[in-house]
């Protein structure tokens, strides 16, 4: 490894996003560079952005055509209308939004469908995650019908995931004693100060927020499982059971049964085939690194990094890397 490729690993993620916006040369400047739509800062698809752009800086250190740029945005439905405007040539979002963006369906019913939308790297897992009062006797979801409950923001990816979850235990938003629409940080603040019981979220684990609301007043993690959630994983292939492990978060000794969405790395079909199969090939050829460069990624194993097309076609370009590569036939 040269001296100048151990530097850019070992310094920070966010480092890493100064460089990735600056180390175009002057004399190529009027070419567009590559984007990727992430979040907000202290999001996750923020620091995953900045880490799939690093990989790729690193690996066409002598391709300006390839210098990436994470860029921040409203999260993961605006990444998916900005690939689709061309704003954006990339966006990560969630496997449900993905598959309803295609489709036209959902939160994209009324914009119609995008055939145009393709997948390139299936990364991280977010799981649906409910925490509550240790106090508040709430167990398991069904215990939250009649309760006060922080339901996310309005328009937040994970609100679409909320909806769904109700349709299938036949519960409307009423159902909760009181329902408030609060953003991360104000969620943490009113459970711990009693004003609610419970909040809804989701993202992938360790994860800060959660962190913060099990350590300062206890938190507990509250099991997602159950006969509707069976029925919801049956109908739906872009949801996935999942684990939160126990023992992350204090307090938590015990796994918390749940399931969730995969972020997805998506773009559209009128991208080069090149830079589709640059991106997927630096991501999955530089691995080791890429996992190093946030606990959300740590898990990522390649097999599970293939995008599933019962969510969208895969992109041509990173699908010819999938078939060189062995990964598909």
């Amino acid at each position: 490894m040269t001296v100048k490729r151990l530097l850019l690993l070992t310094g920070t993620v966010v480092a890493a996003a100064g460089l990735a916006s600056c180390q175009v040369p002057i004399t190529i400047a009027k070419r567009a560079p590559v984007t990727i739509s992430t979040a907000s800062p202290g999001a996750i698809y923020h620091p995953v952005g900045n880490a799939i752009c690093r990989i790729v800086n690193l690996t066409h250190l002598n391709d300006p055509v390839k210098r990436c740029r994470a860029i921040q945005s409203a999260g993961a439905v605006a990444n998916v209308e900005k690939v689709r405007s061309g704003e954006s040539t990339f966006g990560l979002t969630q496997s449900d939004l993905a598959f309803g963006a295609f489709r036209g369906e959902g939160l994209f019913a009324a914009v119609g469908p995008d055939p145009d939308l393709r997948s390139v790297v299936a990364l991280h897992r977010q799981s649906f995650t409910v925490i509550s009062r240790a106090d508040s006797a709430i167990h398991d979801f069904e215990d939250l019908r009649g309760r006060r409950v922080g339901i996310g923001n309005r328009g937040a990816g994970y609100t679409f995931t909320r909806d769904v979850v109700l349709r299938f235990y036949g519960w409307k938003i009423s159902d909760f004693d009181r329902a408030l629409e609060l953003g991360p940080s104000e969620q943490n603040e009113l459970l711990c100060d009693n004003r609610v019981d419970a909040v809804i979220y989701e993202t992938a684990h360790p994860d800060g927020l959660t962190q913060e609301a099990t350590s300062d007043c206890g938190a507990r993690l509250v099991r997602v499982v159950g006969p509707s959630i069976d029925r919801l994983l049956s109908a739906h292939a872009y949801y996935l059971a999942s684990v939160i492990p126990g023992g992350i978060y204090e307090g938590n000794a015990a796994d918390t049964p749940t399931f969730g969405t995969q972020t997805l790395l998506v773009t559209s079909a009128r991208q080069p085939d090149d830079l589709a199969y640059a991106v997927a090939k630096a991501v999955f050829e530089d691995l080791a690194d890429f996992r190093r460069l946030h606990p959300a990624l740590w898990m990522l194993k390649r097999k599970d990094m293939v995008p599933s097309e019962a969510v969208m076609p895969i992109h041509p370009g990173a699908l010819k890397y999938y078939r060189e590569a062995g990964l598909l036939r």
